[in-house]
């Protein structure tokens, strides 16, 4: 979904203050350092990605400027991952003044909010506790000044849950997923809650067999990209519970439709309850090109609709998220994995293609192109 963050997790699963040690010079008072929302970790081709979010205190109305997170191995303090100006995948800072969101009104927040995802390789034991270190700079008297805290217990012993694909075919890159960037660092305050809705989200899009071009034709006509019209399948046996139809399509990568409402920002979009709590989020559907009816049973594989264009989209392609409720602005965001996929490249200039290879239960990274 080619929007800004939108939205939710009701509530943090706080792992609670952690005091401050001074571990350099210029000690201060305790500040908040605490990890907020702790999610089960998601396995890639490459990583386990271990996602949570960091509540801090407004450091820089001390005139303190943040210059590097360091994650530490709390119990061998090996440094796991280092987070400054130079990180190849930065991740965002809330802080006030939030931007504005048409149809919110945001909460005033009175701390800075950082998502991370942690990559520990798969052939590395992953850390039963982590730590982090805030290297800051006081920019009066030019001097290091350096916390050690936020200390939690990464969910280990939990597994995300595993889905079949949405879509089926080659050339597929899923994007803005497995990255500390959009749609992961996506947080709304509202109600006096902190909300990540598309936290897991992707988007998609399918390529030629070069995968040079996503599209043949005027960029401006839906038609003209490979993915538009394609069929959109239940990703496990469920109940369709809603279905928002009858809404305009965007005219190819014009990004041209108008919104009376903030559902109208999903465009057509369809939710199934997979059981366990779980519900499965389509949006950017075709108009009236829903091959089920709410109220419906679906079957793994069951065709459900196809592809579009309609909503806050910039070109064709599904967005698609899992939540914890049938709520399109209202459930917290839930990692998964697919069940099977073949990687068959990584997208680049050039890109770069591979010996076919399959992967179980687990998420592909962002650069991963994939058939199904």
């Amino acid at each position: 979904m080619k929007t800004k963050p939108i939205l939710i997790l009701t509530g943090c699963i706080c792992a609670g203050l952690i005091s401050c040690r001074k571990d350099n010079i210029n000690y201060l008072p305790e500040k908040t350092m605490e990890v907020c929302i702790s999610d089960i970790p998601f396995r890639t081709e490459l990583f386990l990605r271990i996602p949570y979010t960091l509540k801090l205190w407004e450091y820089e109305k001390e005139g303190l400027k943040l210059q590097r997170i360091v994650v530490l191995d709390q119990a061998t303090q090996t440094v796991l991952m280092a987070v400054d100006s130079a990180y190849p995948d930065p991740p965002a800072l809330y802080k006030e003044p939030l931007p504005v969101i048409p149809f919110f009104t945001w909460d005033d927040i009175s701390h800075y909010y950082i998502s991370l995802q942690l990559p520990i390789p798969l052939a590395q034991n992953p850390p039963a506790s982590v730590v982090h270190r805030f290297e800051l700079l006081d920019t009066v008297t030019n001097l290091p000044v350096v916390y050690t805290g936020a200390m939690f217990s990464p969910r280990l012993t939990e597994s995300p849950v595993a889905i079949s694909s949405p879509v089926k075919g080659s050339n597929w890159l899923f994007t803005n997923q497995s990255n500390n960037g959009y749609h992961f660092n996506a947080l709304f305050f509202l109600d006096g809650r902190v909300f990540s809705f598309e936290r897991f989200a992707f988007d998609n899009m399918q390529f030629d067999d070069g995968l040079t071009t996503w599209l043949d034709g005027d960029p401006l006509v839906n038609e003209s990209y490979f993915n538009y019209r394609d069929t959109l399948y239940a990703v496990a046996a469920g109940r369709v519970v809603r279905i928002q139809d009858g809404l305009p399509e965007n005219s190819g990568n014009a990004h041209n439709v108008t919104f009376q409402s903030i559902d109208e920002y999903a465009g057509n979009y369809l939710i199934l309850d997979i059981g366990g709590g779980l519900f499965v989020f389509y949006c950017h559907c075709a108009p009236y090109s829903f091959l089920v009816a709410q109220g419906d049973t679906a079957a793994e594989g069951a065709p459900l609709a196809l592809l579009g264009n309609s909503g806050n989209s910039s070109m064709p392609h599904l967005h698609f998220q899992i939540g914890d409720r049938p709520e399109l602005w209202g459930a917290n965001g839930v990692p998964f994995v697919l069940k099977s996929y073949v990687k068959t490249a990584d997208m680049g200039f050039p890109p770069v293609f591979i010996t076919p290879t399959v992967y179980t239960h687990s998420m592909m990274e962002w650069t991963s192109v994939v058939r199904f």
